[in-house]
């Protein structure tokens, strides 16, 4: 399974197998380096100009995310997003056009997490008084 999704810095992920990728480097003949997200750990994938694999370390030292990590993680980032977007509109409309899509692994926290999430996006925008 392969899904391309951006982070909380706008950046591009790769899942694969249930662990993210984040971009490394570019190497000679356009290849690209994707490092596993965890610090720690020494995985990596090399894809083309058409993102297809070319080569693999799968060496985790770790667990790959369990699915409800995953989903609650891709819903507060395009969250935050789309309330930095629409500024008038209410976090709570915002999450429940999310939640209609119906997403079964999402928990009460997620939502707290979530909710916090979007008022920090926000706040981020508005400057401060002197």
């Amino acid at each position: 399974m392969t899904s391309v999704i951006l982070s909380e810095k706008n950046k591009t992920l790769f899942n694969i197998d249930g662990y993210k990728f984040r971009y490394h480097k570019t190497l000679k003949n356009d290849i690209q380096r994707w490092s596993c997200c965890k610090k720690t750990c020494k995985s990596y994938i090399k894809l083309n100009d058409k993102n297809e694999i070319i080569e693999r370390a799968n060496d985790h030292n770790h667990i790959k995310d369990s699915v409800e990590v995953f989903n609650r993680q891709q819903l507060s980032n395009n969250l935050k997003r789309k309330a930095v977007e629409e500024l008038y509109d209410k976090p709570s409309k915002l999450i429940h056009g999310a939640l209609s899509k119906d997403i079964p692994t999402l928990t009460t926290y997620d939502l707290t997490l979530i909710r916090n999430n979007i008022h920090h996006a926000r706040s981020s925008t508005i400057p401060k008084l002197p």
